[in-house]
């Protein structure tokens, strides 16, 4: 208990430190200078001249409390590094200055609950969301940044907002952070007990009120155990990694890979999911986007298996 306190107070100084460094406007136009710059490297004066600063030994200086870390002095120059690339990325994803909003797309996909067009939403809250306006069914939300609306089209931005989704669970799932590569603990949520008594997780947390699989009879939590990052995903997406899982949808007609998530019955319908066992858990996942009998089973190890059939 004294050296996991020990690392977080040197984590949060660390921390503090590294944004002290990056508390002067010039130390980030130093940055981004060299960002724009061929191979990301300067020479001093190209540097200087870059950024417009006519004080030497102002920028002298600040240009010394960015080396060691994210810049380092070359033979010819001064050349940005990894964590200089990783603070630049953290700014032009826009979660920081800026506040973005995207007309409602309708899509191509139908809503499973009431056959109308879903609808493509992105909001000041940093979440896109996919629902219907004909019965207001929330077929799937998640963060999105603003950096994804930037220069695409309609198509493009949904298309983004897919990809960037699909990435983001992949990595969790597999035990990976996709925001800080720290461990991921992963755990099923359920809502029944072995006695087949509603609680669950997500019965416990008021924010959850009307997260989209909310009515999901299991989900998979995962918690970052380095940075803030947690959330719930549907136990569907574990099956969109599988070869053994993907081939065979293939070989039933459906591709995983050209179908939307909220087209994937198996990621976003309550109906596709039912608890075999709660103790430990397994979970059967039915494929409703075909008409195959296929059907896969989650054990409590995230490991899949196709169902036997009786």
């Amino acid at each position: 208990m004294v050296d996991e306190l020990a690392n977080e107070t040197s984590a949060v100084t660390d921390a503090e430190a590294a944004f002290m460094t990056l508390s002067h406007d010039l130390r980030l136009e130093i940055l981004l200078a060299l960002w724009d710059a061929p191979d990301f490297s300067l020479s001093f004066s190209e540097l200087r001249k870059a950024v417009g600063e006519r004080d030497s030994g102002s920028f002298t200086y600040h240009l010394s409390e960015l080396q060691g870390h994210f810049v380092a002095e070359t033979d010819i120059g001064y050349e940005l590094q990894y964590p200089g690339h990783r603070v630049l990325d953290a700014i032009q994803s826009g979660v920081f200055h800026e506040k973005a909003t995207v007309e409602p797309i309708e899509l191509d996909t139908e809503c499973r609950e009431c056959g109308g067009r879903l609808t493509f939403e992105y909001g000041t809250d940093y979440i896109a969301r996919i629902t219907c306006p004909d019965c207001e069914n929330r077929a799937l939300e998640w963060p999105f940044d603003p950096g994804g609306t930037v220069d695409r089209g309609p198509e493009a931005i949904v298309d983004a907002f897919d990809r960037r989704t699909r990435l983001v669970w992949s990595c969790a799932l597999d035990g990976v952070c996709p925001f800080c590569a720290g461990h991921v603990a992963r755990e099923f949520a359920s809502r029944v007990t072995d006695h087949g008594t509603c609680i669950g997780v997500l019965e416990e947390l008021d924010r959850y009120d009307e997260y989209f699989a909310r009515d999901h009879p299991a989900v998979v939590s995962v918690d970052c155990e380095r940075c803030s990052f947690y959330s719930f995903i549907p136990v569907g997406v574990l099956l969109l990694t599988r070869p053994l899982v993907t081939e065979q949808l293939r070989g039933a007609g459906l591709s995983v890979r050209e179908t939307p998530l909220w087209g994937l019955g198996f990621v976003v319908d309550a109906d596709a999911i039912s608890i075999n066992t709660a103790a430990p858990t397994n979970v059967e996942v039915r494929i409703l986007d075909t008409d195959s009998d296929l059907a896969f089973v989650v054990d409590d190890s995230f490991a899949v298996s196709p169902k036997e059939v009786t």
